[in-house]
């Protein structure tokens, strides 16, 4: 198997199909970008529960669970969901999670969560697998 090198211009996004081939369930991180409250606030709702949503920009019809759904509504401008101190595996997960994992650059994360592109190569750009994400040529 050839090893692969991404550079900055290197697309990456959630592949779901990770944990499932690695036993894991990718609904445990997602609820993990909930607050206490607002888990509290949805304790009678099933957030894996999926929901039809349309893209405002394509119209396209797209399927999600009903916790990304409100982690899109309430958190996308919440400063603290994606701050300084937040690890740069979780910022890059929920950063996917906001824009329905449409592949970014290396540099283009770098940039959203204001950090270096190196920093996400470093962390993303070897054989290790966090939270999913994985280079998209892979």
């Amino acid at each position: 198997m050839k090893f692969f090198r991404p550079t900055e211009n290197t697309h990456f996004h959630i592949d779901y199909t990770w944990f499932e081939k690695n036993g894991q369930d990718v609904n445990v991180l997602i609820n993990k970008c909930l607050t206490p409250e607002q888990m509290e606030q949805l304790a009678d709702e099933p957030l894996d529960e999926p929901l039809d949503v349309v893209d405002e920009q394509t119209g396209e019809v797209q399927r999600v669970t009903k916790a990304v759904q409100f982690i899109r509504e309430a958190r996308a401008g919440d400063p603290d969901f994606i701050g300084p101190k937040t690890p740069v595996s979780e910022a890059v997960f929920r950063i996917f999670l906001l824009n329905n994992n449409q592949p970014l650059s290396a540099a283009d994360l770098a940039a959203r969560i204001n950090r270096k592109p190196e920093e996400i190569l470093r962390q993303f750009g070897s054989r290790v697998v966090y939270n999913g994400i994985r280079a998209v040529s892979e």
